[in-house]
């Protein structure tokens, strides 16, 4: 029997769950977010990750974690005998949410050490705030 995976799964997977969903306020960056994709908003759309399918991949590594979570608990209470379909099973829900989590911490960094982008300078015969006098009006038509 191998109990200290499932006893190490069905303490970790929850940990992991967290991470992911609640502590890096990722739920609350996607509602802010609007994510439509690229033919729709061709300046900021996305490629591939709209948000149907955000829902149905977060969903669905929630639902894996949970299910890990329960079948390592099921087998350390010998509900469920352990096998080896069961260890990779378990397995698996960990390195998918392990993935995920990497996945979003290498991207979150990325985003976090960008270089802003360049400002873009105003067209050469608009008056900047700084080269009007106090009548609103261009320094150079004072005189006029």
């Amino acid at each position: 029997m191998f109990p200290d995976l499932y006893a190490t799964s069905a303490q970790v997977l929850p940990v992991l769950m967290l991470a992911l969903l609640w502590e890096s306020r990722f739920l609350e960056r996607v509602r802010q977010q609007s994510r439509l994709p690229r033919r729709l908003d061709p300046a900021r759309g996305v490629l591939f990750w709209t948000k149907r399918r955000v829902r149905f991949y977060a969903g669905f590594v929630a639902t894996m974690s949970v299910v890990g979570t329960g079948v390592a608990v099921l087998v350390l209470a010998e509900a469920l005998p352990d096998g080896p379909v069961l260890r990779a099973f378990v397995c698996g829900c960990v390195l998918l949410t392990l993935g995920t989590l990497l996945t979003r911490s290498l991207i979150d960094i990325v985003l976090a050490t960008r270089e802003p982008p360049a400002a873009t300078e105003p067209p050469a015969n608009s008056a900047r705030p700084a080269d009007l006098s106090e009548s609103g009006q261009p320094d150079g038509a004072r005189g006029r």
